[in-house]
């Protein structure tokens, strides 16, 4: 079996105290190519815990340790209400995710994240 891989652009803004997220972080990850959010977001926590060195968590006062905790409520398998997410394909397919978390990511997508956006 082969498994094919997408490249996905991860763009993540949050206002916070310390700054770190304020000014946005860019994440370039690769996939399966079935993967949604969800798994574009475990991704890069796991690049961040395997270069720690480079990690901007915690943050929110030491409460928050990974982007899936930060933007996506396991309990409802979903994206916070107050996270806005803009999620566009290569074409500028638009990838509704707030509405549907298990879309399938476009390769080559841009996705824009900004946290506690209400």
């Amino acid at each position: 079996m082969i498994i094919k891989i997408k490249k996905v652009n991860i763009t993540i803004f949050a206002p916070d105290p310390e700054k770190k997220l304020s000014k946005g972080r860019e994440y370039e990850i690769n996939i399966d190519d079935n993967g949604t959010i969800v798994n574009a977001l475990s991704a890069i926590d796991k690049q961040i815990y395997m270069n720690p060195e480079g990690s901007l968590f915690p943050v929110y006062k030491g409460l928050i340790h990974s982007y899936l905790q930060l933007i996506w409520d396991g309990a409802e398998d979903r994206i916070y209400e107050d996270c806005a997410v803009n999620a566009y394909g290569p074409n500028r397919e638009f990838m509704n995710l707030q509405e549907d978390i298990k879309t399938k990511l476009y390769p080559n997508s841009n996705i824009t994240i900004v946290v506690h956006a209400d």
